[in-house]
């Protein structure tokens, strides 16, 4: 099983990891880590690891003890995961089991990219999104995403993105702030944060030239 992170794609276009839109499992360590104490930061890591996997089914995690924590995968067996730790080193080790219950009771959905149409307000809510359910998909059922961007000049510009790739879009640096930015501050903290967002707005500039 793959585990998704922040990817840059398409200039200013970046899709994001799995958020959290339901509290996250904390994690205890498994039964082999026990005696070696966890901090903080990799009990955050763990459950923003698991919480992208809300299958209700048991996972491990192979994740590094330094930070920033490096998650090599999320398995759905104890000996998947250690064969994952065989092949990164030292530094890693296996965490678990854990589990994220469903969102939907059942299975995770991929829902309309319209969860609210029409144009509102930014400080308009949607009283209404039951649009968006009549046209949920689910997850297993989807081969890939297209997106693509028409110029005003030049060639078009596209790009296909597997389920298990990303899970949000970003097109602009104005929504990176105000979406990706606060989340991976509350995970890692805020120079961290800050760091991320300087090396992003780094590759806007050269895209540029």
């Amino acid at each position: 099983m793959r585990y998704r992170i922040l990817l840059a794609v398409l200039g200013p276009l970046a899709c994001a990891a799995p958020t959290t839109a339901q509290k996250a499992p904390t994690p205890t360590p498994a039964a082999a880590d026990s005696a070696r104490p966890m901090p903080a930061s990799l009990l955050r890591r763990l459950a923003e690891a698991v919480d992208g996997y809300r299958s209700g089914d048991a996972l491990w995690v192979v994740a590094a003890w330094h930070f920033p924590h490096d998650v090599a995968g999320v398995f759905a067996s104890r000996a998947q995961a250690t064969e994952a730790v065989r092949r990164r080193g030292l530094d890693y080790a296996v965490f678990g089991p854990y589990y994220a219950p469903p969102d939907s009771g059942n299975e995770m959905m991929l829902y309309s990219v319209r969860p609210c149409p029409g144009l509102h307000e930014p400080d308009s809510w949607c009283p209404d999104t039951t649009f968006s359910l009549n046209q949920a998909v689910p997850l297993a059922n989807i081969q890939d995403i297209t997106i693509t961007i028409h110029a005003k000049t030049g060639p078009a510009v596209e790009r296909v993105l597997t389920p298990g790739e990303v899970d949000a879009v970003f097109f602009t640096l104005s929504a990176i702030d105000k979406f990706v930015m606060p989340y991976y501050t509350r995970v890692y903290g805020a120079q961290y944060a800050a760091d991320m967002r300087a090396a992003y707005v780094r590759s806007l500039r050269a895209l540029r030239r």
